[in-house]
């Protein structure tokens, strides 16, 4: 699909109220500059279908995943995604994030899927796990369990309850635009923007191939991959699609070529 700039019509539907730091207010800033005329929606029980009349390219950013079957239902013919409705779906699932990418043979922590929140703790018996509800982000939905730990866990199952990977205390950050992979190093659970920012990361080639591949697991675009250096080697923990790429250089004008390419007729995601 080639659409003249000038007409285009984009539409931008988020999870939750950007915060004055977000990448967002930039993206829209710069798609305007441009002539597009962008709208963005926070998504709501009663969003309405015609919200996706006439878009020419639909971003969908940390939305649930009834509000990208919204979207994939009432968009019209010809419409281009950023990511694909499919993908931010199946993404919003920490469990099935986790079958998939193991599916694929990346590496991944060894897990379980429980159903039964008692489950959890006869698990924690035998050592440390990190337990994850299905749906949550920015760290929502995860409690970290010592060896031996009982503790009531909270949330709606099913939970994935993953092995603890030993490590350096950083999060491999890697943020991917297209086929540009950047990265930083990140503290977890992040207390200030100082920390959220990060740290840079010299990205070598496994890290930049391992992101590229999960993302070529669900059809992503524009996404992130958290990542732990374990004893074996880096391992992924987590599948975010359209991140906020808080310390990446450059993330922004990347960003809003690669949604012009979309509405040029590019495949940035290929």
């Amino acid at each position: 699909m080639t659409v003249p700039l000038a007409d285009a019509r984009v539409v931008l539907v988020h999870g939750r109220k950007p915060t004055s730091h977000s990448i967002v207010w930039g993206l829209l800033a710069g798609l305007r500059a441009q002539g597009i005329r962008v709208q963005t929606w926070q998504e709501a029980p009663d969003l309405s279908p015609a919200v996706f009349a006439d878009a020419d390219l639909i971003v969908l950013r940390s939305v649930h995943p009834a509000t990208a079957d919204l979207a994939r239902a009432a968009a019209p013919p010809g419409a281009a995604w950023c990511n694909p409705p499919g993908a931010t779906t199946v993404v919003a699932d920490r469990v099935e994030t986790w079958r998939r990418l193991r599916a694929a043979g990346l590496p991944v922590p060894s897990a379980r899927v429980v159903h039964d929140p008692r489950a959890v703790a006869a698990i924690a018996a035998d050592g440390p796990v990190v337990v994850k509800t299905a749906l949550g982000s920015r760290g929502e939905g995860v409690a970290i369990l010592e060896r031996g730990e009982g503790r009531q866990i909270g949330g709606q199952g099913p939970w994935l309850v993953q092995d603890r990977v030993p490590g350096d205390g950083w999060d491999r950050k890697l943020f991917v635009v297209g086929r540009y992979v950047q990265g930083t190093l990140r503290r977890w659970p992040t207390r200030s923007l100082t920390e959220k920012l990060g740290r840079p990361l010299h990205l070598d080639a496994e890290l930049a191939s391992l992101a590229l591949a999960a993302g070529g697991v669900f059809g992503l675009c524009d996404y992130g991959v958290d990542v732990l250096d374990g004893p074996d080697g880096p391992v992924i923990v987590d599948v975010n699609a359209l991140p906020g790429f808080k310390g990446v250089p450059g993330a922004l004008d990347l960003l809003v070529d690669h949604l012009l390419g979309h509405l040029a007729g590019r495949k940035p995601c290929a």
